[in-house]
């Protein structure tokens, strides 16, 4: 049986998840998401800020756009790659976005970054709760005295009440297809999912357990890692947090 950091490294590291899981992916939304980012955090133009397991730069990149400072930083060097090669091209070549493929559980502390984000669920719950305060201790002492951290992922409490075994989903342009199976882990909050992806003659089969935090328990480990939670939202629009809420937006402050 695969340990959890296997599974999580083959997961996003393999290119996996940038073909595949991009599917689920709603690219639409990227600009209602930073607007939100934005809004909540409130930096002055030219800030410093870290996209923390930021994949393919999807967020640095439009931050970047609006005049932003941006360290992308994110384990998986398939990523890292994806979004130097955007980079390279003249278009982007200006834009102020240094790349970092680090563990994100030894997030270099020279960054000093102004903020820092955490979006669509990346990073935080894919290990062990160990392994999330490390990661989270470390992020810590990469920001500057009084900086803020907006942490967004998924509610459990939505999850929950609307959960669902089974998912699929179908691109007609390709005729992809994407199946996943569920299973619930009631005794440790884990969402256990059997993942099948179908294109053309290819087809990959694989597995991930993610830990899905309440938000008191999320408060309790940002407050171990020594931030301080200023505000709870239950979507970028600063809409409150609820069981109906399908996002857990939590921004901290480092002490």
């Amino acid at each position: 049986m695969e340990s959890l950091e296997e599974q999580w490294k083959e997961f996003f590291g393999s290119g996996f998840y940038t073909e595949a899981w991009g599917m689920r992916t709603d690219y639409s939304k990227t600009k209602e998401q930073v607007d939100g980012v934005l809004n909540l955090l409130g930096p002055v133009t030219g800030s410093h800020i870290l996209d923390w397991c930021g994949g393919w730069g999807r967020h640095s990149f439009l931050l970047a756009q609006l005049g932003y400072q941006v360290t992308l930083l994110d384990f998986a060097p398939n990523h890292i790659q994806r979004a130097k090669n955007k980079l390279a091209r003249k278009k982007y070549r200006k834009l102020k976005i240094k790349c970092l493929c680090k563990d994100f559980r030894e997030t270099p502390p020279e960054i000093q970054a102004d903020f820092a984000i955490n979006m669509f669920t990346s990073g935080i719950g894919y290990l062990t709760q160990e392994d999330d305060l490390k990661a989270l201790q470390s992020l810590n002492l990469a920001l500057k005295p009084k900086a803020k951290f907006l942490l967004d992922t998924m509610n459990l409490f939505w999850i929950v009440k609307n959960y669902q075994s089974d998912s699929g989903r179908y691109s007609p342009k390709d005729e992809r297809v994407l199946v996943e199976k569920r299973n619930f882990n009631f005794l440790e909050n884990r969402n256990v999912s059997e993942i099948f992806y179908f294109n053309g003659l290819q087809k990959i089969e694989t597995k991930l357990d993610h830990r899905l935090y309440s938000a008191l328990e999320l408060i309790n480990l940002l407050k171990q890692a020594d931030f301080e939670t200023l505000e709870v939202y239950g979507d970028f629009d600063g809409s409150p947090y609820n069981f109906d809420s399908k996002r857990l937006i939590i921004i901290s402050q480092k002490n």
